[in-house]
């Protein structure tokens, strides 16, 4: 118990107290904000590329989904995918901009703006094509881009506020109307953007590359070490432990520090996909939320099943109320009513149980079991559903079932002797009943 308690302490003493600083970090807080808001458009982008792209096979159903694609054109289908998750990167350069600029109190719409445009100039630069007159360049404005989109979204806001601090901007006469002034106080930044951005843009073309091209080669180590094991499982240590100690991990490690390179690795998967070529990442958000983690963080739905059998009253009680949300992923009632946050019973299946997960969904992928990830569905939805969405592979629901299974196992002896607790303190509690003395009035 002295190793626990020592592992513990240092959850609570050291790693608790650096994820809170991360996750109130507002730079961090706006590449969140900005890649949340584009989630439905990754949503609805993925899942017409699932349709696009139905798997291989001969029977009914398979048939009439091919024939449905032939009908419709795949170009039509691929058109709405193209136009929300192939520019993604365009969406979180304006939504990462409006978010810091929310946090230092600039004009959130006005600074949007510019960091879309800032973006924009960097990264799809309009070539001259003869017979057309100009076409703007796509290849970074999807996941390979996301880089690029951050950078744009951070600098312009701290360019802003470095002008606001120094007083630097037009002085308009008092008589103009405050929209109109607004639109003025842009003139400055645009004018450094379009020297500073294009003049960039041409150093580097000296050596072949743009800035981000040059951005993805600083990146693209951290990228390739991300699709590894020991990073996907590093990961789930790390939210297995903020969870411990009762600080969202998911929040902290996958959308806050983790989302831009998962959502790289979703859009080279995706690329490859529409190219006809192999499919090369493993590590994406779907393989957490629908295989890793059945039920939520912790791969929790096997407990609850578990706890709906108990005798104890309490552990049956929070089963039935957590079912439910638990098959949609949600599972905050069954980690603080239980409660496993800070509770020495549970912090080795809680720990464990995600980790062997990861091991087995990891040669999965790796042996083709299941096919690699392809799209995002929304993470609360059911877990086999999601998985089958996510992979289009049916052997994807087999993995799902045995991860269940791999919970269930793991969790059930600390769960009985935790039940085993609950139901001495239970029966003490009856056997008192009686002897208590009534309540005066």
């Amino acid at each position: 118990m002295s190793v626990l308690n020592g592992i513990m302490t240092f959850v609570e003493k050291v790693v608790a107290p650096v994820a809170a600083k991360v996750s109130t970090q507002r730079h961090i807080n706006a590449i969140k904000d900005g890649f949340v808001a584009t989630m439905p458009f990754l949503i609805v982008g993925s899942l017409l590329l699932v349709l696009a792209f139905p798997p291989p096979g001969d029977n009914f159903f398979l048939n009439g989904w091919h024939s449905l694609v032939e009908m419709i054109g795949r170009d039509n289908i691929l058109t709405p995918f193209q136009i929300s998750m192939g520019i993604f990167s365009v969406y979180a350069a304006f939504g990462i901009g409006f978010s810091l600029a929310e946090a230092y109190k600039l004009r959130p719409v006005n600074t949007g703006l510019l960091s879309l445009f800032t973006f924009l100039l960097a990264a799809a630069p309009i070539q001259s094509v003869e017979g057309i007159g100009g076409m703007i360049p796509a290849a970074y404005l999807g996941g390979t881009g996301a880089f690029t989109a951050i950078m744009a979204g951070l600098f312009v806001p701290e360019l802003q506020r470095f002008l606001r601090d120094k007083n630097i901007s037009l002085k308009l006469p008092e008589a103009v109307p405050e929209k109109i002034a607004a639109s003025f106080d842009l003139l400055i930044p645009i004018a450094i953007l379009a020297v500073l951005v294009p003049g960039l843009n041409a150093i580097l073309a000296g050596s072949d590359l743009t800035i981000p091209s040059a951005v993805m080669e600083l990146f693209m180590p951290l990228v390739s070490a991300s699709d590894s094991f020991l990073a996907c499982l590093l990961a789930v240590v790390m939210i297995q432990l903020l969870w411990f100690a009762g600080i969202h991990g998911s929040a902290v490690v996958v959308t806050g520090i983790l989302g831009p390179i998962l959502l790289v690795n979703l859009g080279m998967n995706q690329d490859a996909l529409a190219a006809g070529l192999e499919i090369p990442k493993i590590f994406v958000n779907p393989l957490l939320d629908f295989f890793v983690f059945v039920g939520g963080a912790g791969g929790t739905w096997g407990l609850v099943v578990l706890m709906m059998r108990s005798k104890a009253t309490h552990l049956n009680v929070i089963g039935k109320m957590s079912i439910i949300p638990g098959s949609f992923n949600i599972n905050e009632p069954v980690i603080f009513g239980t409660p496993i946050v800070m509770n020495p019973n549970y912090f080795i299946p809680w720990m464990l149980s995600p980790m062997i997960n990861t091991c087995i969904v990891w040669v999965a992928f790796k042996t083709e079991f299941v096919s690699k990830i392809i799209a995002l569905p929304p993470w609360t939805m059911p877990a086999p559903i999601g998985a089958v969405i996510a992979t289009n592979s049916g052997t994807a629901a087999i993995l799902v079932g045995v991860c269940v299974l791999v919970s269930m196992v793991v969790f059930y002896p600390f769960f009985k002797v935790h039940e085993k607790q609950l139901l001495i303190e239970e029966q003490a509690n009856i056997e008192d009943a009686p002897n208590s003395e009534p309540v005066k009035a």
